[in-house]
Order: structure tokens, then C-alpha cells, then sequence
């Protein structure tokens, strides 16, 4: 699949996808498309949401004063949220037109919109000059690269010296994992052509300039939400059987893989073969 078709095929599973994450995720209100950091200040899953954003941001150092790139911003809801509770100004890039529309509206509701923009491009080929932003951002966005080497190359054109890239996603712990018919089969279902390895990922970082690479196996914090989702495949697989049964109404072949994806995802942590990183890294400084 060319690069093009795949980024296609990314925009129409959001697309297809988008009332299963409002019945599972509570997407209107939490505008969240990620898993949750479950950790003692966290008393409910939606809070677990906005914690990891927290992390997040308590990892990078963010302040006020940072010019913030969310690369692959989905819904505008990392986004929203680094502008309403770090004060920063915010840029969410994703490839979806609606996706930036939602956003925007999501961001007036919030009243926020004088802090956050949203435009539509591939994070791995902006069209920003060098030295443009102090951080970039990535929650479980950076899985769906095209190549995650050159995303990384562009993240390093894009910072200032000094400036941080902060990623919380799925890794393999050994490359050779994608291959394995139960990551494959979940990666297949949200529409992602391949996971890195915690070890590659951090190779490319070195190789790029960055220094200070810290990485953290946070699967600990994320197992909840994995859990959740592999209730939410027993029952949506109830409700789509019940559906086909007294409507004849079928679902597409993208819903049913993205419900069996949910198993899948937990099938595949439970066999030690991806986990749930956060890895941070630092421009250097000229």
C-alpha cells in the first residue's frame, strides 16, 4: 500500500470508527482517543485520560511559554488541554479535515480557541520552517507514520535547540513482533502499518542529535484501558450479532476488525509482546 492509500485508509477508520470510541471512550466529553495512565491520583477512568496528558507534560516540561506541535491531534483533546491547563499555545495537525474542524469547534466550546490552531498535514512532511516549535507532542498518534524514522528527522528540523519530543505510544518489544498473527492482526483493525521497537525508536532519536532520551515501560498505568477494551469487544460482538439478527443490518468489515482489534491488543500485552512506552528526548542545544 502506497503512501497515499494509506493515509486514506487512516482518515476513513476514524471516520467509520468514531461512534464506537463516543460509546467506549466517552469521546464527546473526554475528546480522548488514547489510552488511560491509571496511577493513585487517578479515581475513574475518565480522569485516567486527562492523566496521561498530565504525565505527559510533567515529563516534557512544559510551560507557558512553549510553542507546542500535537502531531496527529485527532479531536483537538491534548491539545485543548495543554492550552487550558499549561497556558501554552498549541498547533494540532492531523490528516483528517474533519478531525480539524472538530477540533476547532471542540476548542471554541472550550474556549480556548485564541491558544490552539489546527491544520491538516502529515506530520512526518510539514510545511513549517526549521526551528518552529519548543516541543512536539505525539499520544498514540506517531504508531500510524508511514516511516517513524522519518518522523522522527522531521520532529528534529522542527525543534529549537533545546526543544523536547515527547511520545506516548505501542512498541514491540522486538521488531520482528509485527509479524506475529496476533499483533498483526490487531494492528490491522486500526488501520496502523507497523509498531517500532522501543530499541530502534530510540536508535533513530541518537542518530537524528537528540540527547537526554529517557524511556519508560508504562504498560503498569496502562493495562486498565486494555482491559476495557477487550470488555468492550465481548460486548459490541453481542450487540453486532443482535443487530445483524433483528435489523439485517450488517457492520462494515472496518468496524468488525476494529472490534476484534480490541482483543487482540490485550492478547498481545498479556504475551510480553508490545508494551505501552513514554520516551522524551531533547534537542541539542547549538
Amino acid at each position: 500500500m502506497d503512501k497515499e492509500e494509506y493515509h486514506k485508509r487512516i482518515v476513513e477508520y476514524y471516520q467509520a470508527t468514531e461512534n464506537a470510541y463516543k460509546d467506549s471512550w466517552d469521546l464527546d466529553k473526554s475528546l480522548a482517543i488514547h489510552y488511560g495512565y491509571r496511577d493513585e491520583k487517578v479515581k475513574s477512568f475518565p480522569e485516567s485520560l486527562f492523566r496521561m496528558n498530565e504525565v505527559m507534560a510533567e515529563t516534557a516540561g512544559i510551560t507557558v511559554n512553549d510553542r507546542v506541535l500535537d502531531a496527529g491531534c485527532g479531536v483537538g483533546g491534548s491539545s485543548i488541554f495543554l492550552a487550558s491547563k499549561q497556558g501554552c499555545k498549541v498547533t494540532g495537525i492531523t490528516l483528517s479535515e474533519r478531525q480539524a474542524q472538530q477540533s476547532m469547534q471542540n476548542a471554541k466550546q472550550k474556549g480556548v480557541n485564541t491558544l490552539v490552531d489546527f491544520k491538516v498535514m502529515d506530520y512526518c512532511r510539514t510545511s513549517f520552517t526549521n526551528e518552529s516549535f519548543d516541543i512536539i507532542w505525539g499520544c498514540e498518534s506517531i504508531c500510524y507514520a508511514d516511516d517513524k524514522e522519518q518522523f522522527v528527522k522531521e520532529a528534529w528540523r522542527l525543534l529549537k535547540p533545546g526543544g523536547r519530543l515527547i511520545i506516548a505510544d505501542g512498541f514491540v518489544t522486538e521488531f520482528e513482533n509485527n509479524d506475529y498473527p496476533v499483533i498483526r492482526q490487531w494492528l490491522d483493525g486500526w488501520q496502523v502499518n507497523y509498531l517500532e521497537s522501543p530499541v530502534r525508536f530510540n536508535r533513530f532519536m541518537e542518530q537524528a542529535g537528540f540527547v537526554n532520551i529517557g524511556y519508560r515501560d508504562i504498560s503498569a498505568y496502562t493495562i486498565h484501558s486494555s482491559k476495557r477494551l477487550l470488555r468492550f469487544y465481548w460486548l459490541a460482538s453481542l450487540y453486532v450479532a443482535w443487530k445483524k439478527m433483528v435489523f439485517s443490518n450488517r457492520a462494515t468489515e472496518m468496524q468488525l476488525k476494529n472490534i476484534r482489534a480490541c482483543k487482540y491488543q490485550y492478547y498481545g500485552m498479556k504475551k510480553g509482546l508490545w508494551q505501552y512506552g513514554l520516551i522524551v528526548g531533547q534537542k541539542t542545544v547549538s
